[in-house]
């Protein structure tokens, strides 16, 4: 797995942050996100004088202040990494204000179930994708693309970030490096599903190096997030499935909810034991815990009412029950 390199922190707690950054990685984690928020943390400490690597309770109200345009979840982000460097720094005897626990509105999504119905109509419909000069790999990427989103349940951001050499078209194993909390892991894919990434990259991908974009554009750079979710939108009209609005979506990451879900209802009907099969789910598909996961037993049975039964009685007394409408991204 590639790490963020350490050592461009010149603030004056340079030498405490890249300790504390070494530490995560060392425990395996690529820690991308905190790197980044702790390198602005780096430029924003010099505005004050700091003594002994003392992070004072100045230091860190000021830094917690919301700023303009900022939404709570990114400021919440940011806030939690200087918490966790504050740990750091009293586990080395220095002298370190932990900020407290703050409540915080966040926009909720609630998450989107297709039918099966929908499912084929969305990829009918990205099956009549035509060349364009603007976009001339796009009609064989998008179809593929959308596949792997509900075929595996990846995040669209995993997918966007492949390269050539993370498909293995033989064997049929898609490795996702540095994955949401820095995680990596092999993903086995069916074969009719391998089998299209077998003829998509043989029909665009001869010449290309293994660090080349797996989707990428006329350029030869890769797409954006923002590309595939209007994309997605203007899908959804050509398919016939309202789209709802920010909030209830149907948006890209609901494909991914859609395959778990999908998978849940489907070992239900078949009488398998949810309670040996969601570990490996939640392996699969990329959560840290299972805890993770567990959130899709309530969803698969909202969207699945006539299996409530079976998984109530394959899960009924084992794993807690989940109330609300929050769910991992």
């Amino acid at each position: 797995m590639k790490k963020r390199t350490v050592g461009s922190f010149d603030g004056p707690f340079a030498p405490m942050l890249d300790l504390f950054v070494k530490q995560k990685q060392a425990l395996g984690y690529d820690y991308v996100g905190g790197y980044n928020a702790l390198h602005v943390f780096d430029t924003f400490s010099k505005r004050y004088e700091v003594k002994n690597y003392e992070l004072s309770k100045e230091i860190v109200l000021a830094w917690s202040q919301k700023r303009p345009n900022e939404n709570d979840t990114t400021r919440s982000a940011r806030i939690m990494y200087l918490q966790h460097f504050a740990i750091f720094l009293n586990s080395q005897g220095y002298s370190g204000y932990i900020a407290p626990p703050q409540k915080y509105h966040f926009s909720q999504h609630t998450a989107y179930v297709f039918t099966k119905a929908e499912i084929k109509k969305l990829f009918i419909s990205l099956d009549q994708m035509e060349y364009t000069p603007n976009s001339p790999y796009r009609h064989l990427s998008f179809p593929l693309l959308y596949r792997m989103l509900y075929g595996c349940g990846f995040r669209i951001s995993e997918l966007l970030n492949l390269t050539v050499g993370d498909v293995d078209i033989e064997r049929g194993i898609i490795h996702i490096h540095d994955s949401k909390n820095g995680n990596e892991r092999l993903v086995p894919m069916a074969a009719t599903l391998a089998a299209r990434c077998r003829t998509y990259t043989e029909s665009v991908h001869n010449d290309h190096e293994e660090d080349f974009p797996f989707f990428f554009k006329k350029d030869g750079t890769g797409y954006c997030v923002s590309n595939i979710e209007r994309h997605f939108r203007e899908q959804l009209w050509l398919a016939g499935i309202p789209y709802l609005g920010k909030e209830l979506g149907p948006r890209v990451h609901d494909l991914r909810h859609t395959f778990i879900c999908h998978r849940l209802n489907q070992w239900a009907k078949e009488g398998v034991d949810l309670t040996a099969m969601l570990p490996i789910l939640s392996k699969y598909v990329g959560h840290t815990g299972i805890a993770s996961t567990q959130y899709y037993l309530k969803l698969t049975a909202e969207a699945f009412p006539d299996v409530l039964e079976q998984m109530d009685e394959l899960t009924g007394h084992v794993f807690p029950e989940v109330g609300g409408v929050m769910y991992e991204e």
